[in-house]
């Protein structure tokens, strides 16, 4: 996805290096001399660490390996951890089955469980979040919460307490902080959101706030959709249609359409002026709007398939005004549609008069 400012984009970027490099410095940690004769050490239980301060609290934990400077420097229970890089898994205590691998990865757990996180800064906040998943520079940096996956530089940096967010590509999601089960794929797909809920972003930037939506592609930039079995832009097929000059249409009588019609697909197929056939099984949706003369007596109109009637009857209540109205409706194959004068007689106003719209939505 093209973005508009790029300038911004890489501003953000190093902001956020620049940004946890500096809330790490302070943490630096000092040399020390090591014993060059034992870098390395197996415990018991199934335990392996390999740097200075690495698995130094440990008790009771097994299968748990540390590599690097004060990975998981805490752990005393914890079991079936890794940590490999500067304080990978530092805090944790009782935390299981997480895997830490990159400077400060896992930093801040605790307890959490069947976190992977890959990537310098990766789930660095995170205390006690379960089952969440990150790789790349720091993604899920700012997590507390359960069940996120990103994967791409900087993805769900901000999140907190969103839960069940998935985000694929450079900075997706990035300024999501609260917002639960959205998804967003692309480079900076959804980076404008930040609280919604329920949302999918392919390809689009998204928009702040908002929850319940989906949005796909740029509308700057993709101007076509071609989808496979659903074609005419989302329909299964259209007709447009529509009638000139003036007319008087007795009960019972058809509205006439007497111009050549725009037809999209192959159900939909129009029989003569006043009659459309449909010609697949399937739901189709008919909308109509009548322009009536000044003189019309108030007759009424009404959608019939095969004779008989569909949907409302929509009645003219003062002369010269429009009648419209719009149904939907399930058909076979052969059917045959009209839209039916009752009442009393209609006198259509002069000019384009008449205009139908039948479409087959599944």
């Amino acid at each position: 996805m093209k973005l508009t400012n790029t300038s911004k984009t890489t501003t953000l970027r190093l902001l956020i290096a620049l940004g946890l490099t500096l809330a790490c410095f302070g943490l630096l940690p000092k040399a020390h001399a090591q014993d060059p004769d034992t870098p390395d050490t197996v415990l018991a239980l199934g335990n392996t660490s390999f740097g200075d301060g690495a698995l130094v609290s440990l008790t009771t934990g097994v299968w748990d390996s540390a590599f690097g400077f004060q990975a998981l420097n805490h752990t005393t229970t914890g079991h079936s951890n890794t940590g490999t890089g500067l304080r990978a898994l530092f805090s944790n205590t009782n935390g299981s089955l997480n895997t830490g691998y990159g400077v400060y990865a896992l930093y801040r757990n605790v307890n959490g469980l069947f976190n992977s996180a890959h990537g310098a800064y990766t789930l660095s906040n995170n205390v006690s979040g379960d089952r969440n998943t990150a790789n790349g520079y720091g993604v899920l940096w700012a997590n507390t919460a359960d069940n996120n996956t990103g994967d791409g530089y900087g993805v769900l940096f901000k999140n907190t307490t969103g839960f069940c967010n998935t985000a694929i590509g450079d900075s997706a999601l990035i300024n999501n902080s609260t917002g639960s089960n959205n998804i967003a794929v692309g480079c900076a797909a959804g980076s404008l959101a930040t609280t919604g809920d329920n949302n999918i972003y392919i390809g689009n930037l998204g928009v702040a706030g908002e929850s319940n939506t989906i949005r796909i592609g740029d509308p700057a930039i993709h101007q076509n959709v071609f989808l496979g079995g659903i074609p005419a832009g989302g329909l299964a097929a259209i007709l447009f249609d529509y009638n000139t000059g003036t007319i008087a249409i007795g009960v019972g009588g058809a509205v006439p359409f007497n111009q050549a019609p725009l037809i999209v697909g192959t159900a939909i197929s129009k029989t003569d002026n006043t009659t459309f056939t449909l010609n697949a099984d399937g739901v189709y949706r008919v909308t109509y709007t009548l322009r009536t003369a000044l003189l019309s007596l108030l007759g009424s109109v009404q959608v019939q398939v095969n004779g008989s009637g569909v949907g409302p009857t929509a009645s003219l209540i003062i002369a010269g005004a429009p009648l419209s109205d719009q149904v939907t409706f399930a058909a076979n194959a052969g059917d045959t549609v009209q839209i039916v004068v009752g009442g009393l007689a209609l006198t259509l106003a002069t000019g384009d008069n008449a205009t139908v719209n039948i479409d087959k939505v599944q």
